[in-house]
């Protein structure tokens, strides 16, 4: 493949095949893959890997681009080597089914002040309209956007082969400001420390398991947590079984250690 308009320069795009339907992982791949979007038309999900593209579909891998068919071959090795290690740590991680879904940043940009303040820690408006379209910001970063006036929650159901077959979404009650802004003290986990504390580990801690976390150092309990997080306490079990598993650790004590000697708390 080549740019129209390069000066030469072209680069190779690689396609293989599954021996089985990979779409039961694709929850799991869009929990710990980097700048995973799960997509649901077509059934696919996209993430980077090594800094190259990878577009997974139930049956194949496109990944590009690629330097030469000798980098294809390794890389295509090493991507089924990560898929395969997702396969068989399924089992810790919390699946992810949040589906992408792009909104035109010209509509975002109609909640916006258009003042290019910088206060979300963005240059522009327009660049933080962007990345809300990509869903890789938090509305609530702006000082300058109301309060929403309805939110929904979307549950998976699963049948009794662990798949998703159908899902249930409820209403959540918005009109509560101290409510909404609850989480919102919490401490950002989008710094410099938190990437160096979980390039230390094998799969990554989740914004959620970090916010789990910062309230088990604060001595709550798990059904403090939920309240506090607004999710069941069978929820909040499951995210300290997580913690615990993708520390290597067996105890609060032991989790919370960790934390301060990465300085995420």
């Amino acid at each position: 493949m080549a740019k129209p308009g390069s000066d030469g320069g072209s680069s190779v795009m690689v396609m293989f095949h599954f021996e089985n339907d990979l779409s039961f992982l694709f929850p799991y791949i869009n929990a710990v893959a980097k700048g995973a979007e799960l997509h649901e038309t077509p059934d696919l999900i996209r993430f980077m890997f090594d800094d190259v593209h990878c577009v997974v579909y139930p049956e194949r891998c496109i990944a590009s681009p690629l330097k030469d068919r000798e980098h294809a071959k390794e890389f295509t090795g090493r991507v089924i080597n990560f898929l395969n290690e997702i396969l068989e740590r399924k089992d810790e991680i919390v699946p992810k089914f949040k589906v992408f879904k792009k909104i035109p940043v010209t509509d975002i940009l109609k909640l916006l002040p258009i003042t290019n303040c910088g206060e979300c820690g963005y240059a522009s408006c327009m660049t933080f309209a962007a990345m809300l379209s990509k869903q890789q910001a938090q509305p609530s970063k702006c000082p300058y956007v109301g309060l929403p006036i309805n939110e929904q929650v979307t549950y998976p159901v699963h049948g009794n082969d662990g798949k998703v077959v159908s899902s249930v979404t409820l209403d959540v009650d918005t009109s509560n400001k101290e409510e909404i802004s609850q989480t919102e003290n919490l401490k950002s986990f989008e710094n410099e420390t938190l990437k160096e504390a979980n390039a230390s580990l094998p799969f990554s801690l989740t914004k959620r398991e970090l916010e789990v976390l910062t309230l088990m150092a604060k001595g709550q309990t798990n059904r403090e947590i939920s309240e506090r997080l607004y999710i069941s306490p069978h929820t909040v079990k499951s995210h300290v079984i997580h913690i615990f598993n993708k520390l290597g650790v067996n105890h609060r004590t032991q989790a919370v250690v960790w934390a301060v000697r990465h300085e995420l708390i």
